[in-house]
């Protein structure tokens, strides 16, 4: 069983991370397997543990606790698309059963771009990832989402500019998620791509 934690915070994506079994140490501590900038989060906040039962979510006697859906929890075992709060950051859960019915579902919903100009003219960054970040740190990023529908993409963060949104076909996406269609040209930091599927 393979489990996937993005990481978002205001419901903006920062990172994901993959977990596949043992123990996984959440918190504040540069030195947990996930490290959380936050002045609420404890400096070990909380674990993650595979069990026959599925991967166990155990508050480890935190300041501020750990909650899913609203309600402070101890320990939890946990559902897919399950999302936990610690101090300012959510934690969205993606649980995958075998790695083969990931790639069945992968291969109905693949899709990539390809690059089409600068140093790195002709890449091409795949997208079957739940959520894969796009654009330049500090300057433009942007996440594609996949999901059943297809892929979104949704602004993340403009740099020094802040009210600096990705581009789709030259018009601005705003700061909602906008479907890709096969052929629309994307502009992040800088960087034109095409979606393609």
């Amino acid at each position: 069983m393979t489990l996937r934690i993005i990481i978002l915070k205001d419901d903006k994506p920062l990172e994901q991370v993959m977990i596949k079994g043992g123990i996984t140490s959440i918190g504040r501590k540069s030195d947990c397997d996930i490290s959380i900038k936050d002045p609420a989060v404890s400096g070990n906040h909380a674990q993650l543990k595979e069990t026959s039962d599925g991967y166990l979510i155990e508050d480890l006697g935190s300041t501020n606790g750990v909650h899913i859906s609203g309600h402070k929890i101890t320990q939890k075992i946990l559902k897919n698309e399950d999302v936990i709060m610690i101090g300012e950051h959510q934690l969205k859960v993606l649980i995958s059963d075998t790695e083969a019915s990931q790639g069945a579902q992968d291969v109905s919903n693949a899709g990539y771009l390809t690059v089409n100009d600068g140093a790195n003219a002709g890449d091409r960054i795949d997208l079957s990832e739940a959520m894969t970040t796009i654009g330049e740190p500090g300057v433009q990023v942007a996440a594609v989402s996949k999901r059943p529908k297809g892929h979104f993409i949704i602004h993340v963060d403009g740099g020094k500019n802040k009210d600096k949104v990705p581009l789709v076909n030259g018009e601005p996406t705003g700061f909602k998620s906008r479907k890709l269609e096969p052929g629309d040209i994307i502009e992040v930091a800088g960087i034109r791509m095409e979606y393609c599927v």
